[in-house]
C-alpha cells in the first residue's frame, strides 16, 4: 500500500483530559509515493449512545403467539468540531510527495461534558477522525479515542459521605417457609466513609452475635457493586454487576468482630454527570453466608466514587478516618496529566498527608472498539480496543502514615 502510516499522536501522556482542557497533538502521515488529494480534515466529537435488544412475545390474530426481537436505542451529542488541516473546502486538487509528514492540531474541549464510559449496552465516547479527501477514489481515514474525566469532588457531596454505622437483627428462615425466632443474628456494619476515590481502601468493621450455635456463619463477603441504568427512548434497562469482592472464611465463634478491606480499582465516577441517558451508581454489599437451609443475610449501602478525595480539616474530629484511608490529598498542579481547577484541589495542612498526584490507569472493565456502524473496515484505528483511563490515588498504608 502507498499509505504506510496514518495515525494520531497526543501530546498528553495517556490522552486523558478534563472538560475545558486544550487537546494538542499531531497527525502522522507516511506515504510511499505521491498522492493527489483535495485536503486533510479533522473531525472531533463527543457523544453518548445506548442500544440493546430484547425478545418479546406477542399474540397473533389466530390465537397463537410468536417471539420477535425488539431493539431499543437512544443517543445524545455533546459537541462536533471540524477543522481543515491541509487545504480547504474550496481548494483545488493538490499533490503531496512521498515521505513522512506531521500536522499539528489543537482544540478546546467544552465544559459540562460527562466522563468517558464504555459498556456493552452503552457508552460516552470522545473520538477524532482525520480524513484524506481523494478525488475519484476512496478517502483514507484514521480514528482514535481519548478519555475525558469530569471531576466529581467528594468534598461537594459530604452529606453523601458520612459513613456507615448500621445495626440490625435477622431471624433465619428455612427455604423462606419456616420461621425460627430462637435463631437470630445481630449484625453491626461500620465504615468510616461512604465516599471514596480509586486507589483508596474501604475498611469495614463487622460485629456479629448469634443467638445460639445452631446456626453457623460460613463466610463474610464484601462486594463493590456497580449499577447502571440505560435510558432508551421508550424503555430503561438496569444492569448490576460485582466489580470487586473480598471474602473472609469461617468458622467463626458465636460472637466476634472481623475487618474486611477492599481496594477501589480504576472506575468511572458516580452519577455520570451531564449525561442524561446513562446513570451510574455504586453500592457496598455485605453478604453473610450461613449454614444449613437458611437464607443468606445481605446488607446494601450506597457509595459515592469520586475523582477528588475527601479533605479532613485539621480541626475536625478524627473518627479514625485517617487510619481508615481518608486524608487530605495535595495534588501538585504542575505534575498532573490534566490539571484540576483550583476549586477542586484541597488546601494543604501540616496535620494531613501529602499524597502523590494520581496516576491514570485503564478501567478494569469497559473495553470496546470505537468503530461506528456506518464506518468501513478500512478506517485506521477504528477496530482497535479502547479502554478509558481514570485517576488512581496512591494512598500510603496505615503503618506508613504519621500520627
Amino acid at each position: 500500500m502507498s499509505l504506510k502510516t496514518f495515525r494520531f499522536n497526543f501530546d498528553q501522556h495517556g490522552a486523558t483530559y478534563m472538560p475545558g482542557d486544550t487537546v494538542t497533538g499531531t497527525i502522522i502521515l507516511e506515504i510511499a509515493k505521491e498522492k493527489n488529494i483535495r485536503g486533510l480534515t479533522l473531525s472531533v466529537k463527543g457523544e453518548a449512545s445506548v442500544e440493546w435488544s430484547e425478545s418479546e412475545t406477542q399474540s397473533n390474530t389466530d390465537n397463537t403467539s410468536s417471539t420477535r426481537s425488539v431493539s431499543y436505542y437512544n443517543s445524545e451529542k455533546y459537541f462536533h468540531l471540524k477543522f481543515n488541516i491541509l487545504g480547504s473546502h474550496k481548494s483545488n486538487q493538490m499533490t503531496i510527495k512521498g515521505g513522512f509528514y506531521t500536522y499539528p492540531f489543537t482544540f478546546n474541549l467544552p465544559y459540562n461534558i460527562p466522563s468517558s464510559f464504555e459498556h456493552t449496552y452503552g457508552y460516552v465516547r470522545y473520538t477524532m477522525k482525520a480524513t484524506i479527501d481523494r478525488p475519484w477514489k476512496f478517502n483514507h481515514e484514521c480514528k482514535a479515542a481519548f478519555t475525558v474525566i469530569s471531576p466529581l469532588n467528594l468534598n461537594q457531596y459530604r452529606q453523601d459521605c458520612i459513613g456507615i454505622d448500621d445495626e440490625s437483627t435477622h431471624n433465619f428462615c428455612c427455604c423462606c417457609i419456616c420461621f425460627f425466632k430462637r435463631d437470630s443474628l445481630n449484625l453491626r456494619v461500620r465504615a468510616p466513609s461512604s465516599g471514596y476515590v480509586p486507589g483508596q481502601m474501604i475498611n469495614s468493621i463487622i460485629n456479629h452475635t448469634l443467638s445460639s450455635n445452631a446456626v453457623c456463619i460460613a463466610s463474610f463477603k464484601m462486594i463493590l457493586e456497580q449499577e447502571i441504568e440505560f435510558h432508551a427512548t421508550t424503555k430503561t434497562k438496569t444492569v448490576s454487576s460485582e466489580v470487586k469482592t473480598t471474602k473472609h472464611l469461617g468458622p467463626f465463634p458465636v460472637s466476634n468482630q472481623i475487618n474486611l478491606e477492599l481496594l477501589i480499582p480504576p472506575l468511572p465516577p458516580s452519577k455520570l454527570e451531564h449525561c442524561s441517558i446513562i446513570d451510574l451508581n455504586y453500592h457496598l454489599k455485605i453478604q453473610v453466608q450461613v449454614s444449613g437451609p437458611h437464607c443468606n443475610v445481605v446488607k446494601k449501602y450506597p457509595l459515592l466514587i469520586g475523582t477528588v478525595p475527601l479533605y479532613c480539616p485539621p480541626s475536625a474530629p478524627s473518627l479514625n478516618l485517617v487510619d481508615q484511608g481518608t486524608a487530605e490529598i495535595h495534588i501538585p498542579m504542575s505534575k498532573q496529566p490534566s490539571a484540576l481547577s483550583s476549586k477542586d484541589v484541597p488546601d494543604t495542612s501540616s496535620t494531613n498527608y501529602n499524597i502523590p498526584p494520581p496516576s491514570y490507569e485503564e478501567c478494569i472493565s469497559g473495553t470496546s472498539t470505537i468503530k461506528d456502524k456506518d464506518e468501513s473496515n478500512y478506517v485506521f484505528g477504528a477496530n482497535q480496543n479502547f479502554t478509558p483511563r481514570y485517576p488512581v490515588f496512591n494512598y500510603p498504608t496505615p503503618s506508613k502514615m504519621k500520627h
